[in-house]
């Protein structure tokens, strides 16, 4: 069984997005410029290199997520740095969507029905780790039927004061077990969790 990797970027007061609308309180807003210091860039590829296969939310798909990364490798191709980008674009990729007819990108899947059959279905699969990137709201869907296997908090030193919370949809309290935790000097923190329902932190 393949397991379900939620990454997310947080602010230190706990939110994943902003009210306001930006995301100029990243330390990198993911676009070529990346001001990530070099050992949290190398720890990054190297997480991701792990990946196995990528799931997306409908919402994130046609927003561009797949074409922007794809334009990052382009621009950046051979550059140790942006592997991770060349990764995202060879990866097999999974899109839950109701709406969408067939797929638009490369590598890349339609998974439609219920969420925890579909998502269930990939996770019974074959090969690497399933990573998760979308919004809020997508991930309190998978948090609430019980898929996430493992939270990647990425924690930037901003507190925004009011924004969108990743555990405010959730049905239940979360009690997670602390599996590693990882402070780099440009400032961000990488905690990783496991639900308290998985002995195994692996």
């Amino acid at each position: 069984m393949r397991k379900l990797i939620l990454q997310m970027q947080t602010s230190v007061d706990g939110f994943v997005s902003s009210a306001a609308p930006g995301l100029d309180w990243l330390l990198w807003n993911w676009g070529d410029e990346w001001p990530w210091d070099d050992a949290l860039k190398r720890d990054f590829n190297e997480i991701i290199a792990s990946a196995g296969c990528i799931l997306l939310s409908g919402n994130m798909a046609e927003e561009g997520y797949l074409d922007h990364w794809g334009g990052i490798a382009r621009r950046h191709a051979g550059d140790p740095d942006y592997a991770f980008a060349a990764k995202i674009v060879a990866v097999q990729k999974a899109v839950i969507s109701s709406k969408l007819r067939e797929s638009k990108w490369e590598r890349t899947t339609l998974l439609r029905g219920e969420l925890a059959t579909a998502v269930g279905g990939l996770k019974a699969g074959s090969g690497g780790d399933i990573f998760v990137f979308g919004g809020a709201r997508f991930a309190s869907a998978l948090i609430n039927a019980g898929l996430v296997d493992e939270y990647q908090f990425f924690v930037n030193p901003r507190a925004l004061g009011a924004g969108y919370s990743l555990f405010q949809n959730t049905l239940a309290p979360q009690s997670l077990k602390l599996i590693g935790s990882q402070a780099y000097p440009s400032g961000m923190i990488v905690n990783r969790y496991a639900p308290e329902r998985h002995s195994d932190p692996a």
